[in-house]
């Protein structure tokens, strides 16, 4: 018995989520990235330019630059932060910030792919276009690691990851380019996958924010509990999940049944050729006649 409670003890310590520097500092350390001006301004269109480079030149080197640069993070834990600490004010900074980062972005990557002259589609652009239930277990997972580099004192290799895995910078560009090619499968493709990140990092946040019991030792500035946005919450969420699940599912289709896959894709150049062969023939015939 003596040894099941030093057992129990050992284990509660060694998973114990303690707070290495005071809370003061983490909640200005949060308010701080959540904000839009100075420094995050210009780190965001830094961010932007590099991500359109990397999608559009391919280059994968380019791309995780920009992941690692991009300050969107900030405004979505601040958010999912002041929810769980029930903090009005830093609520409203923060998604109004989001709002502003996102809608500046995506305007500004878009006036960017008018002007670029490639306008391939290249691997990297298509790899931001189907986010899959895969990535959502991701962003969800990289969100409950980047609270933690948060509150750790040296967490900035942590954050670095984190930037990394749960990538928002590239698909809101790859929604940009969609937009200015009339690509809408594209557009459609990109915000999906930029919203499933930015929601579930957030809720990662603000789970992991009461689990630590941060809202025990702040004043809540906002009293009010809503169970219709409590619902609303929920079924967007499920409305997120629901295309993540169903592309996972045409994926492991396509890796199950990689031969179907190749004959009917084979079917698809011979009918191709077919119609083209059709078209030459009556062209000929034309000009014969």
């Amino acid at each position: 018995m003596i040894r099941f409670s030093e057992f129990k003890k050992t284990l509660f310590k060694s998973l114990n989520l303690h707070h290495e520097e005071k809370e003061s500092e983490t909640y200005h350390e949060i308010v701080c990235a959540a904000e839009f001006s100075g420094f995050n301004l210009w780190i965001l269109g830094f961010a932007m330019v590099i991500a359109c480079i990397g999608l559009n030149t391919d280059s994968a080197s380019a791309v995780i630059g920009a992941m690692l640069i991009s300050p969107l993070m900030g405004p979505i834990t601040g958010y999912s932060f002041a929810l769980a600490i029930k903090d009005k004010k830093l609520k409203n900074i923060s998604i109004r910030n989001w709002i502003w980062m996102t809608g500046i972005s995506l305007i500004a990557s878009t006036l960017f792919f008018i002007i670029s002259p490639f306008d391939n589609d290249t691997h990297a652009l298509l790899s931001f276009t189907k986010a899959s239930i895969f990535d959502i277990l991701i962003a969800f997972f990289g969100g409950l690691a980047g609270f933690i580099g948060i509150m750790k004192k040296d967490g900035i290799k942590v954050m670095a990851g984190v930037a990394v895995a749960t990538a928002c910078m590239p698909p809101l560009c790859t929604a940009g380019f969609g937009l200015a090619h009339g690509n809408w499968g594209e557009f459609v493709g990109g915000l999906y996958f930029y919203l499933i990140n930015c929601l579930f990092i957030g809720l990662a946040t603000f789970i992991l924010a009461r689990f630590t019991n941060f809202h025990l030792h702040f004043k809540p500035q906002d009293k009010s509990t809503s169970k219709l946005a409590t619902w609303l919450w929920t079924l967007f969420i499920i409305a997120m999940i629901i295309p993540g699940g169903y592309i996972a599912w045409q994926k492991w289709k396509e890796e199950k049944n990689p031969l179907n896959e190749k004959i009917l894709n084979d079917k698809q150049r011979i009918i191709q050729l077919e119609q083209q062969v059709n078209r030459l023939d009556s062209l000929l015939n034309l000009k014969n006649n």
